[in-house]
């Protein structure tokens, strides 16, 4: 059991780097693109790409989901090729034929379609008529080609060849980042640029995934296989895009109500929020795998641990909320001697004030996280789609109240108040069917100090001092909080002592040592499967 938990400890390492390291680089992007672009072209870019989230559900069908279930095998388990071909061949096909139809239509109907898909209520977009329908055709490609992508991945997991799927992912994103630089900044290219630089990433990474989709391709469909497929794959993509429309429904509502330029706007700033998604996205790679091992271990134990890593997660995360909100402002406006002005252009600074809020939605979505150990533990899931279905109409509902009265602060609302609805549902659901004792006092008291430090510095450090006094002052803030959590005995004798070891490394760990010895052991893995590609 210690050799399968190590293996599954070292695959989601790498799953979960690429993913991760992914969201980073596309927050590193931000920077460039509001000093390359204005905000009606950026505008339309998080337009696209939401119309797109929701054409790769429409695309897939949820058939990964489905092949996962069906191809997936014990270690004595034995299947022959034949079968192994008719499950990936089926699910292929049919993406490639439904997918591949659907991109000739709105390649077809591109001229059309660039009205609904671009309309803005303050500017005329017929300028840009032509290039608007040269990105929604190469839009269709891209989310055919990502779709392709899809079953041979899976495949990749199932087969457990971690390996090989981080070097495609990495590739991918790093090709992508390094193209939207050459296209985007070097040459100058607009908001072509960026598809085009996604065009060429995703056919990259099918074309690297090509052994795998010979391996087990053949040109026809089992429709038997499919009969299997199909009701299991088809139940999934209501959650997909209820989910969904958690995470993006805002931007054609900003749109619709406020315009391509205000769209652009809030999607820079909203990115800002990607540093707590990060975290949030790390700790769920590594919180799954361990409350289900902790829960068949010694489950009375369990339920005591999963209580402290939920009061350490908040303690992580509120303090990572503080020390953003208190930061962030000052860097984004820092002159840099290279482009001769702020990192974030003026006219992008208008909706700086949002991040806040979109941090504290994630910090919820990392409470929706830890709840959602019981929901797995007692297979409960059934409740999922009504708690990611509620999360959407509640988003929905909001922003389309408060986005005509508070502009862009009423979308950036409307998402924490969605996360907060289905953190609160689902922790209801959860403890009726796994109870939990959480620590809800020292939750609450580290909230409040943080929201408390917040407000402070909102309303008292004025924007007029210089930036040398502002960054002392909130520096002697956010000291001040941590020396009331350590002088209120918020953390016990124990808890102290296992943070100093965590600091404290004797030096008879160090002297004599190999570099490689002091890394956590999944990153020595790590370091090990990249040498050994």
């Amino acid at each position: 059991m210690k050799e399968q938990i190590k293996a599954l400890s070292k695959e989601t390492l790498i799953y979960g780097a690429s993913t991760v390291i992914g969201r980073f680089l596309n927050f590193l992007l931000v920077p460039f693109y509001v000093n390359v672009l204005d905000p009606a072209m950026y505008g339309v870019s998080a337009s696209m790409y939401t119309y797109m989230s929701f054409f790769n559900i429409i695309y897939t069908m949820g058939l990964e989901a489905a092949y996962f279930r069906y191809a997936s095998r014990g270690d004595d388990e034995k299947r022959s090729t034949e079968e192994e071909r008719k499950l990936f061949s089926g699910p292929f096909l049919f993406v490639l034929l439904f997918g591949g139809l659907l991109s000739i239509v709105i390649a077809m109907l591109a001229p059309a379609l660039v009205w609904p898909a671009f309309h803005d209520p303050k500017i005329d977009i017929s300028p840009w008529v032509p290039e608007f329908t040269r990105i929604l055709r190469i839009s269709a490609i891209i989310i055919l080609f990502d779709s392709l992508n899809v079953i041979p991945f899976a495949a990749l997991r199932i087969d457990r060849r971690a390996k090989w799927f981080g070097v495609i992912r990495l590739t991918g994103i790093v090709l992508t980042l390094s193209l939207n630089l050459v296209f985007v900044v070097g040459l100058h290219k607009g908001v072509d640029g960026i598809f085009v630089a996604n065009l060429i990433a995703s056919a990259t990474m099918l074309a690297m995934l090509g052994p795998t989709i010979a391996r087990r391709f053949e040109f026809r469909i089992s429709w038997p296989t499919m009969k299997k497929l199909f009701p299991f794959a088809l139940t999934n993509v209501p959650a997909y895009l209820s989910a969904m429309m958690v995470q993006v429904i805002d931007r054609p509502i900003v749109q619709a109500f406020l315009g391509l330029a205000m769209l652009g706007i809030y999607q820079a700033n909203y990115r800002m929020g990607i540093i707590m998604m990060v975290f949030v996205s790390l700790f769920e790679y590594a919180w799954r795998p361990f409350f289900l091992r902790e829960s068949r271990t010694d489950d009375k134990r369990a339920r005591q641990i999963f209580s402290r890593v939920f009061t350490y997660f908040m303690v992580v995360a509120c303090m990572g909320f503080l020390v953003l909100v208190l930061f962030l402002p000052d860097l984004l406006v820092l002159r840099l001697p290279f482009i001769h002005h702020a990192i974030w252009k003026k006219e992008y600074l208008s909706g700086i004030n949002i991040i806040p809020v979109v941090l504290a939605a994630y910090i919820f979505q990392g409470m929706y996280t830890n709840f959602i150990a019981g929901i797995y533990i007692k297979e409960h899931n059934k409740v999922l789609p009504f708690v990611t279905g509620l999360g959407a109409t509640v988003n929905i509902v909001t922003n389309i109240i408060l986005i005509p009265t508070m502009g862009i602060m009423g979308a950036a609302l409307a998402t924490l108040f969605a996360y907060m609805a289905m953190a609160g549902a689902l922790y209801s659901q959860s403890q009726k069917v796994y109870f939990i004792q959480y620590d809800w006092r020292r939750v609450g008291f580290v909230a409040l100090l943080v929201v408390l430090g917040f407000f402070i510095d909102f309303y008292l450090v004025s924007p007029s001092l210089a930036a040398a006094e502002r960054v002392l002052i909130k520096c002697a803030l956010l000291l001040g909080i941590m020396l009331i959590l350590f002088l209120t005995g918020f953390f016990s004798k124990g808890e102290i002592e296992a943070l100093r070891s965590l600091i404290r490394i004797p030096r008879s760990r160090i002297i004599g040592t190999p570099k490689e010895a002091l890394l956590p052991e999944p990153l020595e893995a790590s370091a090990e499967r990249r040498e050994g590609q």
